[in-house]
Formats: C-alpha cells, structure tokens, sequence
C-alpha cells in the first residue's frame, strides 16, 4: 500500500510539474509570436496595429531621445516619425529569447534617411545606414508593458556623415 501511495504522489508531482513546464512553454511562445509580429508589423509601417501590441501605459526607452515614452500614443507617434523620416525602413530578425513575460530580439535594421526631422543637419538627408539593434520588452496579458531598445548611435552618425563635417 505504501508503495502505491509513493506511486501516486510521484505521479501527482511529474503531473503538475509537467504542466507547470508545459504552462511556461506557452507563455514562452506567445512572447516570441509578439516579437515575430512586432517585426512584421514594423516592416509594414503599420502604426496602429503597431500600437496594439502595447498596453495603455507602456514605457518605452532608447538612446535616441531623452527619458522614458509613456502610453501607447508615444508608440504611434515615435514609429511614425521614424516611418516618415525612413520611408524604406526594413527590420530583420538575428536572434530571439523568450521566457514567459520577457522577450529579447536581436536584429538589424536599415534604409535610407529621406525626409529627416526638424533640426536634422541637411547633410544627412539621401544617406543609407544599416544597425544592429537589441530590444528588450517585457510582456504582461500579451501586451507589451515596457521595451528597452539599444544600438550604437555612434555606427549611425558615421553612417549618415556626422563624422566628415568640417
């Protein structure tokens, strides 16, 4: 008797646990299905499907501005500037990590800097750039609730002729 006590506990255990891994493994796979959409959806420039990917109160960060964007009117209006001043802008996936409320995408992105934004030097307009880029996002109820871009700022002024004014 005690043995199949010992036998049922055991199973009852690798059974929660089982579905305990087979849980994480879900949410592990609907933040990477986010990222896969996250990219296509940039490349399509679609902001406003874009913008529900994101939870009302995200925040966003990256070294091309100062402070923390908040909410999903800050997506729709930083991508659109982005799309406006790159109209060619692709993104192509490296890498992707997923856990089940974090995801981390690898990738490049690239195009051709035609209509600059206001106090952009005049020089920089017509230049291509290509960058490597790694956003870190967190995911709560399948909404992105913060992301965290970095790339090398310094690779995209050399790129658009920073470096060659005198």
């Amino acid at each position: 008797m005690k043995s199949v006590k010992k036998n049922f506990r055991y199973l009852l255990l690798l059974s929660i646990g089982m579905f305990i891994i087979n849980s994480v493994k879900s949410q592990s796979i609907k933040t990477n299905t986010i990222a896969i959409e996250w990219i296509n959806i940039l490349n399509k420039h679609d902001t406003i499907a874009l913008t529900a990917l994101y939870s009302d109160s995200t925040k966003l960060e990256s070294p091309n501005w100062e402070g923390i964007k908040t909410g999903q009117a800050e997506v729709r209006e930083t991508y659109s500037r982005y799309f406006t001043s790159t109209p060619d802008m692709q993104h192509e996936i490296n890498n992707i990590i997923a856990t089940d409320s974090a995801v981390i995408i690898e990738y490049a992105f690239y195009g051709t800097l035609l209509n600059p934004e206001q106090n952009t030097p005049e020089y920089m307009r017509g230049k291509k750039y290509k960058l490597s880029a790694c956003t870190v996002m967190s995911v709560r109820n399948g909404k992105i609730t913060k992301q965290q871009t970095y790339f090398d700022q310094v690779s995209f002024l050399k790129q658009v002729g920073f470096f060659n004014q005198k």
